[in-house]
């Protein structure tokens, strides 16, 4: 499978300077991202947003092409929970969709929050049934798992670090004198994303991140059969925590480029029950 290029106006970014002489090492940076998402997720995995996502397919030559899906488009808005559960060493991200293009699918209702406080013993398997409701809502690929605000922060986090390579490639003026891009490839076998089939699906991308504090701004994904996804970061006075504002995805059905733009409001958090299996 080959890896198709992204539409420009998808995943554009910032003029970089690519002259300027580091003041941290990558180590060092690298050591400060870990530190951060580390406290970051133990904050984040107690927290519902509100999502509206709207997706558009694009077929490139025409609706006629043999195996194109023809031009669709969706606007859903969801509760998003993440959760991450001691046993696991990744987010689990679910949607509860409530309303397709307008119109509502469902009463209002905080369910995957009450889930994890009421009942946490069987909220796994709940909260995965009710994001698989909404699946069928989807432009092209109905489980767009990479599809996750958080999937590349999440790469940072130590035990995952010896997996990929690191090199510095440039400040990005635009976002702060000491914002620093670094580039990032999964090189160890088996990978952390996997086809459903489990075939490997190596991860490749960059991170922008605050010299000093070791703060995300911004991520960008990209794997091997042509699925990106880049989320930007956004400080909210509110909770005092750097929330995701938007993300960016692309991914490609028979040939068709699936295009997804999501934006997060209204925060809040929840509180999870006693019991040890969440944190």
């Amino acid at each position: 499978m080959k890896i198709t290029p992204v539409l420009p106006v998808m995943l554009a970014v910032s003029a970089v300077s690519l002259g300027a002489r580091p003041t941290t090492p990558l180590s060092t940076l690298l050591d400060r991202a870990s530190a951060y998402v580390q406290s970051y997720m133990q904050t984040f995995s107690t927290m519902v947003a509100e999502e509206r996502y709207v997706q558009d397919s694009r077929p490139m030559g025409g609706a006629s092409d043999a195996g194109a899906i023809p031009a669709q488009h969706v606007e859903l808005r969801s509760d998003l929970l993440l959760v991450r559960p001691n046993a696991a060493d990744q987010w689990l991200a679910f949607r509860d969709v409530f309303a397709v293009n307008g119109r509502a699918v469902r009463d209002r209702e905080q369910r995957l929050a009450r889930l994890f406080v009421d009942q946490p013993s069987s909220a796994m398997d709940r909260a995965g049934e009710i994001a698989r409701e909404g699946y069928r809502y989807n432009v092209g690929v109905k489980e767009r798992t990479v599809a996750n605000p958080m999937i590349a922060l999440a790469f940072l986090q130590p035990e995952y670090r010896p997996r990929f390579d690191f090199r510095l490639d440039g400040i990005d003026v635009s976002l702060g004198e000491d914002v620093w891009i670094v580039k990032f490839k999964e090189r160890e076998r088996p990978t952390i994303l996997r086809t459903p089939d489990n075939r490997n699906v190596p991860s490749m991308g960059r991170f922008w991140i605050d010299g000093a504090s070791g703060r995300v701004l911004q991520t960008e994904l990209e794997t091997r059969v042509g699925d990106r996804v880049m989320t930007m970061f956004s400080f909210d006075a509110r909770l005092g925590l750097a929330v995701p504002c938007e993300m960016r995805d692309i991914a490609w059905v028979s040939g068709t480029p699936v295009t997804g733009v999501a934006t997060y409001t209204n925060f809040r958090h929840f509180d999870v029950s006693t019991d040890e299996t969440f944190r």
